[in-house]
């Protein structure tokens, strides 16, 4: 497919800059103020709400709030029919405040709203964190603070993996937030099922992807050791606020969408992405990690793995680095779901374009599969 036209539209600056909310994501904001007042929101009985969508970001939409002298943040369902168990908003307060209790770096959350009526769908308001954020290769950071940055997104993500889920309260109630054990056994699964949702809730503008079936052969076939803790599941420095404080270092976490309880080493190898899929990467945001003369891959391992305590090299990498690709290739299939549904949170994008980046990516996780255990043909 033609890098060029997808790298114009998949490439985007990571910033906190909003943009007017355009008419297919604008909501009753009169509706939001009044609930919010009620809930004791500091600022929403002192003045007008102001209300503007964050420009960066491609699922939930993501909005700013600003009202008197507060700043929030609203988070929210998109329009329209929904795969089974995506955009939980409901998830992702829950997990964050779990962490904001026990001091995790991520952003105070005030109100959960489960009742459509307010605004159209769920949501959820969450304190603004200002910072700054990177690209996934960090390449929009000065070159002499990106080791320091790296260092500072490998601990948290260590430390992330170092809470038990069970004290946090997050296997009690009716609802677990997720389950011990089988981690990779169930998303393979729920990403198969997904895929096929995508293709055909995209009335038929998205294909299915041909590497697919071989893939998640492999993947039965050759099964790591089982490990489980909290997990982001979409963990990568976009998806992170940096302090403005030189050299910068993590402030919050955001977009638990994905977050579950799994495998620690998902998180890294989303982190790692960017080290496999060479030019490719900059096709679908994960461009080459710290630029020419950057950060090796070896170096975060370690890093990784010292902070954590866990032992190096890390036995089955191929297979988590493959596992990432294929997750990735069935994030892109949803963008384009989307996207053929005019329901994309950013609103853009080409739905050709996205299935074949989806497709490519797929083909590469059985690559990687294919090097690591040995081809089937």
């Amino acid at each position: 497919f033609s890098v060029f036209c997808w790298h114009r539209v998949a490439m985007r600056d990571p910033s906190q800059k909003t943009v007017e909310v355009e008419e297919r994501l604008r909501f009753d904001e009169a509706s939001l103020e009044r609930f919010l007042s009620q809930q004791g929101l500091p600022g929403f009985k002192e003045g007008a709400i102001k209300v503007r969508k964050f420009g960066y970001g491609q699922s939930n939409p993501t909005y700013c709030l600003q009202v008197a002298n507060h700043r929030y943040v609203l988070r929210k369902q998109p329009p329209g029919k929904l795969i089974r168990g995506a955009h939980a908003v409901d998830r992702e307060f829950r997990v964050m405040k779990a962490l904001n209790q026990v001091g995790y770096e991520v952003p105070p959350v005030h109100v959960l709203c489960e009742d459509p009526q307010v605004i159209g769908t769920p949501f959820y308001v969450m304190s603004f964190m200002e910072g700054r954020i990177a690209d996934n290769g960090l390449l929009n950071l000065p070159k002499e603070e990106r080791p320091a940055v790296m260092q500072s997104i490998v601990q948290s993500l260590a430390k992330l993996h170092g809470y038990d889920p069970k004290e946090l309260g997050l296997l009690q109630g009716s609802k677990p937030f997720g389950k011990m054990g089988g981690f990779y056994e169930r998303q393979i699964r729920t990403l198969q099922r997904t895929s096929e949702a995508q293709v055909s809730n995209s009335q038929g503008q998205v294909p299915p992807m041909k590497a697919m079936p071989e893939l998640l052969r492999f993947f039965k076939d050759n099964m790591p050791p089982d490990r489980s803790c909290v997990i982001h599941g979409d963990w990568k420095p976009d998806n992170l606020i940096l302090s403005k404080k030189k050299p910068p270092s993590v402030l919050a976490v955001v977009d638990w969408e994905l977050s579950t309880i799994g495998h620690p080493m998902s998180d890294l190898a989303n982190l790692c992405l960017p080290y496999h899929l060479g030019e490719f990467g900059k096709v679908v945001d994960y461009p080459p990690m710290g630029g020419d003369g950057g950060i090796s891959e070896e170096e975060v391992l370690r890093s990784y793995c010292q902070a954590a305590g866990v032992e190096y090299p890390i036995d089955h990498w191929s297979f988590y680095t493959a596992f990432a690709c294929f997750r990735l290739a069935v994030i892109i299939q949803g963008v384009a779901m989307r996207t053929s549904r005019g329901s994309a949170s950013d609103g853009t994008g080409n739905v050709k374009m996205q299935s074949e980046a989806a497709d490519s990516m797929c083909s590469l996780a059985l690559s990687i599969m294919r090097k690591a255990f040995g081809s089937r043909l």
